[in-house]
């Protein structure tokens, strides 16, 4: 909240505030984390007119709610700018009976948010082309939230077999000489060199959607301003971004969310789609296969 609130309140309303009359004003609102501020309420109040988010929950609210993406943000991680993140899947190289991703069944694999697009969603995706189911095929997953430090001790400790967490991850803070990266590629993103391994498929980066609502030559002058951003800009270098980019397509995002039971879509493929994730409550945002059922909350909070 304390990184991205000045981009909103400083830098937005500094370059664009007195460039309209009657002058505008933008305000920055925390979502999701009280039942005053879901993001899918207000968006359905239209009391909201801007959503700075991560890759699938954006993907969500254009397949539910018609809203586009109107900038695509560039991470700068170890000097490397990207618009584009990925998944990781490392253990540690002396353990020997893990070397390639069909060496994962029955073994203890960290994740990461359940909501995160590098450190659950690519991954969760991966394995099930390669035939493994995380629900059902593996010894015990285990959800670090964004405690990715004691991920990486537990591997270490041998608590857990397999790490799961954002391509660039290993390179800061932690050696990834000491970690065997599976299914280890160099792979483009929209033309570019994604300048990190990577296990997974790659998605677009955090971003900016807009309501349709929204004027025409405000959500111009929006983008233009955010396009304008780059390392000089003291909301960029606290928000640890290279700055913004032109927006990149959501779709293999939503076809992401649909092949986890993340989204459905209409039989008719035309009237958008509804997100099975109740963002309130992340325990529904667990999808179990066929014959299995999940657990109550109360057995979910005791495990």
């Amino acid at each position: 909240i304390d990184t991205i609130s000045p981009l909103v309140e400083s830098y937005l309303n500094r370059e664009l505030s007195l460039k309209f009359d009657p002058p505008i004003t933008f305000k920055f609102i925390a979502v999701d984390f009280d039942a005053s501020t879901y993001a899918d309420s207000m968006i359905k109040a239209d009391t909201m007119d801007f959503l700075y988010s991560y890759t699938g929950r954006l993907g969500c609210v254009e397949a539910e709610f018609g809203w586009p993406p109107l900038v695509t943000q560039r991470a700068y991680i170890n000097g490397l700018s990207t618009g584009a993140q990925g998944g990781i899947m490392y253990s540690l190289l002396s353990n020997t009976a893990i070397q390639n991703l069909t060496d994962l069944k029955g073994k203890r694999i960290g994740v990461g948010v359940v909501l995160s697009t590098n450190s659950y969603h690519l991954g969760f995706q991966l394995l099930n082309q390669h035939g493994i189911n995380l629900y059902t095929d593996i010894a015990q997953l285990i959800f670090y939230g964004n405690e990715y430090n004691d991920q990486v001790r537990d591997i270490q400790q041998g608590k857990i077999d397999v790490g799961m967490t954002a391509s660039s991850w290993l390179y800061h803070p932690n050696d990834i000489s000491t970690f065997r990266v599976l299914n280890a590629q160099h792979i483009n993103f929209e033309a570019e060199q994604f300048p990190f391994l990577t296990s997974t498929d790659l998605a677009p980066q955090f971003g900016i959607s807009v309501s349709p609502t929204v004027p025409l030559e405000v959500k111009e002058a929006v983008a233009d301003a955010l396009l304008r951003i780059n390392r000089s800009n003291p909301e960029a270098v606290k928000m640890s971004i290279a700055g913004f980019e032109s927006p990149v397509s959501f779709f293999k995002v939503r076809n992401m969310l649909q092949y986890m039971g993340l989204l459905e879509v209409s039989m008719d493929g035309l009237s958008g789609g509804k997100c099975t994730q109740a963002f309130e409550d992340l325990l529904h945002t667990i999808v179990c296969p066929d014959g299995y059922v999940r657990q109550s909350e109360e057995v979910m909070e005791h495990q």
